[in-house]
Order: structure tokens, then C-alpha cells, then sequence
């Protein structure tokens, strides 16, 4: 068996059907990879461990899954996989994916029929994004820390907290946020890379000093 199919079996116990969800993702972003650049080439024989897993990691740190928004979401990691997980568990929640990118937003909306997802799928800059509920942002190989913190923070009582997967300048990003604002912090390691860390941020507030 495939390592990192065992690793979806061994951490989330998923079903049959989910593993097959899984692989038609895999085949059905690789089909479209070849026009749309979604992940990098010299990825494509990895996509299970280098995106799959690295988007499964942060799911549970989100304790309210009633709605998750992905920023950014590109070829859709991770917010396709918490969503994935979710049903697999039989969690009901919104899963909403944000990109500016038509062409991507056409791949995710084809990705949710092909995998029976129910997704809403947002084709729009985040700051036009209109946040109405508390929500948990999550996040993956977007923009800087301080740049998606600038653009959320005057949703910030509709946020109950942000969920960043960050290479390895995440260090340098959070001191440069420091600068400005002051917010509670978990990090941990990634599990599929000692350079890069998970970041939970909440409770975000301008610094004083």
C-alpha cells in the first residue's frame, strides 16, 4: 500500500470511498496541471505527500469546522481536503474556497462535481470578500503573514482564527507582523517539512507600542 494512502487510513481512518475520492483528485489535478500550473512540476509524482498530507495536517486544529474559508485556494489545498475529511467523518460545515483566479474557480467547481463536494466557490479578491459569521480561515502557500493579517483584520470579529501553513521564512513573517499587531500564537511543525510550521493565529489586536 502507498504510504500516504496509509497515513489517511492510520490518522483519519478513512473509508474506501474516500481513498477513492482521493485518488480521483490526484488524477483529475494532473489532468488539469498540464494548462493551469496549479502545483509545480516537479511535484506531480508526490502530490499525495507534498499537498495532500501537508493540507491534511491542520485538520484538526480547526475545532469549529461550521465554517471554513480558504484563502487563496489555487488547485484547492487545503480547504478540498479538510472538506473531503469532513464528509468522511460526516461533519456538516461550509467549506467556502476563495480565489481571483477564473480559471482556477472553473477547475475547483469541476473538482466538487467530479468528487460530489459541496463546496461554494468564491471567484474574487479576498478584500471583497463580505465575511458575515464567525468563520476560521485557513491558508497555504498564499501571500506574507502581515499581508493576509492587513487584509482580515477589519473582519476580525467575524474571525475566530487563522490557520497559515508557512515555508520556511514563516519566522521572519512573524516578526515583520509583530511590528503592527499583537495576537495569540500556536505553531507546529509541519509533518512534511522540518523548515516549515503551521501557524493558529487569533485574538488579533493593533499594537500599542
Amino acid at each position: 500500500m502507498n504510504n500516504d494512502i496509509e497515513f489517511f487510513i492510520k490518522k483519519f481512518n478513512v473509508s474506501r470511498e474516500t481513498i477513492e475520492k482521493l485518488n480521483k483528485y490526484n488524477d483529475f489535478l494532473l489532468e488539469n496541471n498540464k494548462l493551469l500550473n496549479l502545483i509545480g512540476k516537479t511535484t506531480e509524482k508526490n502530490v499525495f505527500s507534498r499537498h495532500f498530507k501537508d493540507s491534511a495536517q491542520i485538520y484538526d486544529l480547526i475545532q469549529d469546522k461550521s465554517e471554513i474559508i480558504d484563502i487563496g485556494s489555487g488547485a484547492g489545498f487545503p480547504g478540498v481536503i479538510i472538506k473531503i475529511l469532513m464528509e468522511n467523518d460526516k461533519i456538516n460545515g461550509n467549506v467556502i474556497l476563495i480565489d481571483k483566479s477564473p480559471k482556477k474557480c472553473k477547475f475547483l467547481k469541476e473538482l466538487s462535481d467530479k468528487l460530489s463536494l459541496i463546496l461554494k466557490i468564491e471567484n474574487l479578491r479576498l478584500e471583497d470578500y463580505k465575511f458575515n459569521k464567525i468563520s476560521t480561515i485557513v491558508s497555504r502557500a498564499f501571500k506574507k503573514t502581515i499581508q493576509t493579517i492587513d487584509i482580515l483584520f477589519k473582519n476580525n470579529e467575524n474571525i475566530r482564527s487563522i490557520i497559515l501553513i508557512k515555508g520556511k521564512t514563516y519566522q521572519q513573517e512573524l516578526e515583520e507582523a509583530k511590528k503592527k499587531y499583537t495576537f495569540e500564537l500556536e505553531k507546529f511543525r509541519s509533518i512534511t517539512s522540518d523548515e516549515s510550521y503551521i501557524l493558529k493565529i487569533s485574538n488579533i489586536k493593533l499594537s500599542t507600542t
